[in-house]
């Protein structure tokens, strides 16, 4: 039988993510397991792969700050899903490879994100989050299907 106790989401802040969020707090209350969001944040930006469009070639700043702000936000959706044992946690870096050496460093058993990007042209071509997390972690991932006209 499984059972998770450290389940572990991460957060930009977008609705996706707190879709993402909403299902890992679920979780955490079923299985009785610490629930750690986490948000990445990053002070750099640049071109990818010498992009001409500035749209989708450019990593976007997150600060501190900002993180902070999601994390505060994905606590009030997880406790509106009843998750009693609730971590915060700011991530310096890339959100996919800080996540992955995150949740390892943590002991965490489940790994909880949002499909964002992961049906787009941009996310096939440049990568993403979900697809690169699940490609690096060494433990399970649940990818949670945020799209809004699901069935």
């Amino acid at each position: 039988m499984i059972n998770y106790t450290k389940i572990a989401v991460g957060t930009d802040g977008s609705d996706s993510s707190l879709e993402a969020v909403r299902a890992a707090a679920s979780l955490a209350r079923v299985y009785d397991a610490e629930l750690i969001i986490m948000s990445a944040w990053y002070a750099a930006s640049g071109s990818l792969l010498n992009a001409p469009h500035s749209d989708v070639s450019s990593v976007p700043i997150v600060e501190e700050d900002v993180a902070e702000e999601h994390l505060r936000t994905a606590q009030g959706v997880a406790e509106e899903e009843g998750a009693t044992r609730v971590e915060l946690r700011k991530i310096a870096g890339a959100p996919a490879a800080a996540l992955t050496k995150e949740v390892a460093d943590l002991g965490v058993d489940l790994l909880v994100v949002g499909n964002k990007g992961v049906n787009t042209l941009t996310g096939r071509v440049f990568g993403n989050i979900p697809t690169e997390v699940v490609r690096n972690s060494t433990v399970n991932v649940m990818i949670v299907n945020t799209a809004q006209d699901r069935i």
